[in-house]
């Protein structure tokens, strides 16, 4: 049977997720576009098909962190009937979120010691602030809807959300697990929401509509 034919849209996926794999474990400036082209399985020349040079394909993937983030942001949010259920469903899962997605999440970490070059670090700025963007707009929500405190600031809380989000990252790139394998998530989300959520038990009930995979399973 005949390979089928990629769209350019499904080569250029393909290869920016080559190019994450290989980023995500030598630093920018060892890597070379032949073998980032060898690692897609194309040439060189039809890598600049798509990218005219190497800073353009590494700022492509590090765009392409955030999306795919996003549509799994999305994926888990989609079927739930709150915001504010929908933003603990995106907590709670970071961690399976990080294992799937895991040399984009690495890169990001990684990208931080290239942010010298003003097209990194300001890739890297808009990535971070569209998370905040996020987070707060769900806040919003479920402060409109009823379920959050009118008092509380969503951008500040969206950038603490995100600073945890940033330290298991972190934790997980060091082989330090501890934190998520013993309930950490949970226990701040426990925390967090007893301060500032209007109804009742929001995990509880979060945990019998949407069951999570045992974060200590590892595929």
């Amino acid at each position: 049977m005949a390979r089928k034919r990629l769209s350019k849209d499904e080569r250029r996926i393909l290869l920016l997720d080559a190019a994450a794999r290989l980023f995500a474990r030598s630093s920018y400036g060892e890597v070379t576009t032949a073998q980032l082209a060898k690692a897609a399985g194309v040439t060189e020349p039809v890598l600049y098909q798509h990218f005219r040079t190497k800073l353009d394909l590494y700022v492509a993937v590090l765009r392409r962190a955030a999306e795919v983030t996003f549509e799994r942001y999305e994926s888990l949010a989609a079927p739930l009937p709150t915001p504010l259920l929908k933003l603990v469903a995106v907590v709670r899962s970071h961690g399976q979120i990080m294992r799937e997605n895991e040399p984009y999440f690495r890169l990001h970490l990684r990208a931080l010691g290239s942010s010298e070059m003003p097209r990194v670090k300001q890739v890297l700025r808009e990535n971070y602030q569209s998370y905040n963007k996020y987070f707060a707009a769900m806040i919003r929500q479920a402060q409109a809807q009823g379920e959050v405190h009118k008092a509380v600031d969503p951008e500040a809380t969206a950038w603490f959300i995100m600073s945890q989000g940033m330290l298991m990252n972190l934790c997980k790139q060091l082989g330090m697990t501890e934190l998520e394998e013993q309930g950490y998530v949970d226990g701040l989300l426990q925390d967090a929401l007893g301060h500032i959520s209007l109804i009742e038990a929001p995990i509880e009930l979060l945990k019998r509509l949407a069951p999570q995979p045992d974060p200590s399973a590892r595929g």
